[in-house]
C-alpha cells in the first residue's frame, strides 16, 4: 500500500513552524507575487491569461515550474531584486509620510 504525499497534511510536510524556514517561505511568496503583480500591470491581459494557467496548475508540478508558466523565474535573482526595489519604495514612501 502506497501512501500519497498529498494525504499527509501540509503542516507535516512543511515544516513552517521552523523561523528559517518560515521566513524563506513566505519572502519567496512575497517576490513571486509582487513578480505577477508586476506582470500584469505591465503586461496585461497575456499576463493574466498566465496567472489563469498558473492557477489551473493546481498541484500538476512543483511550484518553480508552475510560476515559470505565470512567466516568473525563481530561478532568477529578478523576482527577489523586483520585490526588494518595491520594499525599498515603500519604506522611504512610509519615512515621507512619518
Amino acid at each position: 500500500m502506497s501512501i500519497s504525499i498529498l494525504s499527509i497534511p501540509v503542516s507535516k510536510r512543511l515544516p513552517v513552524h521552523s523561523a528559517p524556514l518560515a521566513f524563506f517561505l513566505r519572502a519567496s511568496v512575497y517576490a513571486a507575487a509582487v513578480a505577477i503583480a508586476n506582470r500584469i500591470l505591465k503586461e496585461g491581459a497575456p499576463a493574466v491569461a498566465d496567472y489563469k494557467k498558473f492557477l489551473s496548475g493546481g498541484c500538476s508540478t512543483d511550484p518553480i515550474s508552475l510560476l515559470k508558466i505565470a512567466g516568473v523565474d525563481m530561478s532568477s535573482p529578478e523576482p527577489v531584486n523586483s520585490a526588494l526595489a518595491l520594499f525599498g519604495e515603500l519604506v522611504d514612501e512610509m519615512e515621507q509620510l512619518v
